[in-house]
Formats: C-alpha cells, structure tokens, sequence
C-alpha cells in the first residue's frame, strides 16, 4: 500500500466543541477512496488544548506542562476520531515509532501529539519520513498559504506552489513578533525538505480536496515541494 498523511489542524476537529458531523464525513471521505493508500492522521488539540493552556498560562504555569496538557488534548480528539474508522487502532500511540508500527497492521493509523516542543505538523512529517509517505496533507483552517494572514490582511496573496526553501523563508519571516500565525511549522518543513515529502496545504473542511489529491496530485490550496 502506498502511504499518506494527513495532519488534521485542532482548529478543524475542534472548534466549539468537537465538531463531529465534519468528523462523520471526513471518516467516509477517506474510507471510501482507492483501497491502495494507508493514512497516517494526526489530529491537532483545538478549542479543547486552547482552552486549558490560556487560562494556566495567567497563572504563570510553565510552558513544557502547558506542552504536556496540549498532548493530551491531541490525544483525546485522536481517540474520537478513531473511534469513527473501522480499522484503525483502538490505543492512541505516543510516539512515531509506535504508529509505525500500527500502520503495518491498519489502514488508518490515528494519533496526536508525541512531546514538548514538537508541535502535530513536525510529528506529522516526522510520521510520514518513517513510513515513507511521499505526501502529507495538511488540512488547515485555511485555503492555503498567504503571504499574510488573509482573515487580517485584505488582498494578501494566495500562492499556488512554493518551493521548500521558499515555504522555509515565509515561514521564518512570520515567526518573528509576538503571537505568530505560521501555516506550518519551521522543522516539519525541514524534515519534509530531506525527505522530499510534498505537502499539500489544504482547507481542511473541503472535503473534495482530499480525493482531488489522491486521484489527480492537485489542489485548490498551495502545494510546497
């Protein structure tokens, strides 16, 4: 079988609550596509790790326990959405060596966070370098990669295509300054750089891309490769 991963942003399982009609389809979208693939998905934390992370941090909590708590919302959002997939495994694993191993025996191999300091897109691409995925969907709250945040920025530019230095460039340049909003991390784009893993970012909740992905390498989003 041939492998892929979908990181699947907290933002788009958890919003206000978990969002468990998105959930429903997005199971059937996948499970009905080409029985030849095998997913990787990493689920994000959402409203569930926000919410406890931003009101232990007024109370000056330090930041690798609020690393820890966001783990186990990752967690817990992977465990519900696994519980949608047939044949998926039932144990959320904590590291990627252990949904490795899960992936010889599922087709959908679900999980969330792995340790402090890795955020769901580096244990994603991390995922896909051990399983050697040669694509990694990263479904986010937005339809691609701007060269500004188009909910703050009106007219800001929507690319279709970066390369991985340039993807690595923007990435580092909204980095800087407090409360970034970076569409990917910075060390999940290097690990995907050495491993020549396309990313496909993507709005998560457009269900069609997933299968426009799989079946024709295109997308409406932004490819980085």
């Amino acid at each position: 079988m041939e492998s892929v991963v979908i990181s699947l942003g907290g933002s788009i399982i958890s919003s206000d609550g978990l969002n468990l009609q998105f959930m429903q389809k997005f199971v059937r979208t996948v499970t009905e596509m080409d029985g030849t693939f095998r997913f990787g998905i990493v689920v994000g934390g959402g409203t569930l790790a926000r919410t406890y992370i931003s009101a232990l941090r007024n109370y000056h909590v330090n930041d690798n326990i609020l690393d820890e708590i966001g783990i186990n919302a990752t967690r817990m959002n992977a465990l519900a959405l696994s519980s949608f997939l047939a044949d998926s495994n039932s144990k959320i694993p904590t590291t990627v060596n252990d949904a490795a191993e899960f992936s010889r025996i599922y087709r959908f191999t679900v999980m969330g966070g792995t340790e402090p300091g890795h955020t769901t897109d580096t244990v994603a691409t991390l995922l896909a370098e051990r399983i050697n995925a040669r694509i990694l969907i990263n479904a986010t709250s937005v339809d691609g990669v701007y060269s500004d945040d188009p909910k703050k920025v009106p007219g800001s530019k929507k690319f279709q295509a970066l390369s991985y230095d340039e993807a690595i460039s923007l990435a580092l340049s909204k980095s800087v300054g407090a409360g970034p909003n970076v569409f990917m991390d910075l060390t999940a784009l290097n690990i995907a750089k050495r491993s020549n893993i396309k990313i496909y970012v993507i709005d998560g909740l457009e269900l069609g891309e997933y299968g426009k992905i799989m079946k024709t390498g295109k997308t409406g989003g932004t490819i980085i490769g």
